[in-house]
C-alpha cells in the first residue's frame, strides 16, 4: 500500500529507547517521538497522498492509544503498512505510560487553544476529511476588514 519512496524513507528510521518525546502542532496536533518522524525536507519530497498516508498512520495510532475499535479500512491499512515497514518506531509505541498520557493530554489542549486563537479571527474555516482520519483545513481572512481597536 505504501509507495517505494515512503517505504524507503520510513525504513531509515530506527527505534531508540532514549528518543525525545516531541509535540507537533501541525500536522499531528499531539505528541510523537523524534525517532518516528522523517526529516521534514524528505517528507516534502513526497506527494500529498504519500504524506497523508504517513499522517494517517499516526492518526490510527492515536485511535489505538484511545482503545478505539478500528474501522476495517484503517485496520487493513495499519496491518499492510506494518508489514512493509515493521521496524518503524511508530509501530513500537502502541501503549502510553501515565507520564506520556498526561503529556499527550496537555499537548492536545495546548494545540486546541492555538487553533482556536488562530481560527478565531478567520472569516471562513473549512475542514475536509481524508482517509484514515487525516483532516485538511483552510482558513480565509478578509484583510480589508478592520479588526479590533486601532492603535
Amino acid at each position: 500500500m505504501l509507495s517505494e519512496a515512503t517505504i524507503a524513507l520510513l525504513n531509515e528510521l530506527h527505534f531508540r529507547a532514549d528518543a525525545k518525546r516531541m509535540v507537533s502542532l501541525i500536522p499531528l496536533g499531539s505528541i510523537y517521538w523524534e525517532d518516528e518522524m522523517p526529516d521534514l525536507l524528505d517528507i516534502a519530497k513526497l506527494s500529498d497522498e504519500e504524506r497523508n498516508m504517513i499522517w494517517g498512520l499516526f492518526g490510527i495510532r492515536f485511535k489505538i492509544w484511545d482503545d478505539q475499535q478500528l474501522a476495517a479500512d484503517d485496520k487493513s491499512f495499519w496491518e499492510a503498512a506494518r508489514s512493509e515497514v515493521p521496524d518503524w518506531p511508530l509501530f513500537h509505541r502502541l501503549a502510553l505510560s501515565l507520564d506520556d498520557r498526561k503529556a499527550r493530554e496537555e499537548a492536545e489542549r495546548d494545540v486546541e487553544k492555538e487553533f482556536e486563537a488562530f481560527f478565531g479571527d478567520a472569516d471562513r474555516v473549512e475542514l475536509s476529511d481524508k482517509p484514515h482520519g487525516v483532516q485538511e483545513f483552510s482558513a480565509t481572512f478578509d484583510l480589508t476588514k478592520k479588526r479590533g481597536a486601532e492603535s
